[in-house]
């Protein structure tokens, strides 16, 4: 009986003129459907077919080779350093100078009362936010309004929720009318008008959580990464580095293994056949062999010795191990693809910094930080920074603990704040010093602008210089000339 080989049968494309596209018609080669690109599948989706229809099984991946990856694991925790530092810092832009002051100092009491589970500070919040985000794709931040006898300098907090908490799997008609795509209840305008969840996390496996919470929009902060408009849900930020990250572990703790097995064994003895009585004892001492050794004669050797032979025997050594020859090449390039697929350099995913100088450093780093500061501007800030200095200003502002006038009429002009993340540590400090003092005696820039990108305030900095003076002058540590 023969079997006759199936081909599957690739569209026919066709050109504005309505004629088959051919090798002579085409414009690209990428849209080829012949035997060289026959085999290449790709399926056509939507911006949230693609990215929930498989998410649960992704995501539960990606957080298995996050906790297990020393790759994916460090290269996620140098991207969070370098995104949110210590903190992305908001500072007020009010055009009301003594609220401008008053929100400084409040802000500063309640940060370490952010946290609804009392854990984490504000910034804290910005850093485990970021990395849920990166994660497993996404994270949701419940904002939660407390009553003025909980005793907080601002009635407001936050609650950071994993992405499961609303089923992404979740698609149907709302009984009010509106459209649930993936979990997020939207109207008729396309407007995100509710989020559903679940009451605990569904994952924890001890308690049967089912039913579903319809939380408004505006108490829910979601934070993830929309890569195609109209995408409702986010992927995690490794998922091209899945694959390879996790079978390329898989080949280095097979390697480990041989090698581990191999180094036990240093050679073999070949001696003569002195009939099978012999093999009952063993060549060096004489004894008889332990029936544990299978009948095989073992020679357990320290180091630096070698044994003695009788008459016949001979000793081969086993080679080197040369199945390593060129690992080291072929571990890097798979890890290049690895850190690529999670957008970290290859230094900062593996410690790795041979083989570059400091120029090639610097160009390594100002192309990685073009992309965190992309993040930091697109992303964190508008999705977490404002939104959070936002809600605990109209707290402040509704339960009195900060004097407002006019808020109602003029909210837009209480809530202008700037958000700063942590500066980058200088790689020739001495040069970019200089370079910064060019730029400010040249009128680039301004004083208070460096001060800013250090993540200082000009207000501060001025008071504290003003403050070491007085002091020197006062303590007599400088000389005073006419």
């Amino acid at each position: 009986m023969t079997h006759a080989l199936r081909i599957k049968k690739q569209p026919v494309l066709v050109g504005v003129n309505g004629k088959p596209l051919n090798i002579e018609n085409r414009a690209y080669e990428a849209s080829a459907t012949g035997r060289k690109l026959g085999g290449w599948d790709a399926p056509q989706l939507g911006p949230n077919q693609a990215s929930t229809v498989e998410l649960d099984f992704i995501r539960k991946r990606m957080r298995s080779l996050v906790r297990n990856n020393p790759w994916l694991a460090r290269g996620l925790k140098a991207d969070i350093a370098n995104e949110i530092g210590t903190g992305i810092i908001p500072r007020s832009k009010a055009v009301n100078e003594p609220f401008k002051l008053a929100i400084k100092d409040l802000w500063a009491d309640w940060c370490p009362y952010a946290d609804a589970s009392g854990i984490l500070n504000a910034y804290g919040i910005q850093w485990q936010a970021a990395r849920a985000r990166k994660e497993a794709g996404e994270v949701f931040i419940r904002i939660r309004q407390r009553k003025m006898s909980d005793g907080l300098p601002v009635p407001v907090q936050f609650q950071l929720l994993e992405a499961e908490f609303c089923p992404a799997s979740l698609n149907e008609k709302a009984s009010n009318g509106n459209e649930i795509i993936s979990g997020i209840e939207v109207d008729a305008e396309g407007r995100r008008v509710a989020y559903w969840m679940h009451k605990k996390h569904p994952h924890e496996g001890m308690v049967d959580f089912s039913g579903l919470v319809r939380v408004p929009a505006e108490q829910i902060i979601h934070h993830f990464v929309p890569l195609r408009p109209g995408q409702m849900r986010g992927d995690p930020n490794a998922v091209q580095s899945m694959v390879r990250a996790h079978v390329f572990d898989k080949y280095d703790d097979a390697e480990l293994t041989r090698k581990e097995t191999r180094a036990q064994f240093t050679g073999v003895i070949h001696r003569p056949d002195y009939g099978s009585d012999d093999y009952q004892y063993d060549p060096i001492s004489g004894e008889p062999i332990n029936e544990d050794d299978n009948g095989v004669p073992m020679l357990d050797l320290e180091s630096g010795t070698f044994p003695s032979l009788l008459p016949g025997e001979e000793i081969t050594l086993f080679n080197g191990d040369e199945a390593g020859n060129g690992n080291e090449d072929f571990q890097r390039r798979q890890l290049l693809a690895v850190a690529a697929g999670q957008d970290v350099p290859y230094e900062l995913t593996t410690g790795d910094y041979r083989g570059i100088n400091d120029r090639v450093w610097r160009a390594i780093m100002n192309q990685y930080r073009k992309e965190i500061e992309q993040t930091q501007d697109l992303i964190t800030i508008q999705q977490v920074c404002r939104v959070m200095w936002n809600a605990v200003i109209d707290s402040a502002v509704l339960s009195g603990a900060i004097s407002a006038p006019g808020f109602e009429k003029s909210r837009h002009e209480y809530i202008r704040a700037d958000h700063t993340a942590p500066a980058w540590p200088s790689i020739h400090p001495l040069q970019d010093a200089n370079a910064k003092r060019i730029d400010r005696e040249g009128g680039i820039e301004s004083r208070q602008q460096q001060i800013t990108q250090n993540n200082r305030d000009a207000v501060a900095v001025d008071n504290e210089r003003a403050e070491d003076m007085l002091r020197e002058k006062e303590l007599k540590l400088t000389e005073e000339t006419e």
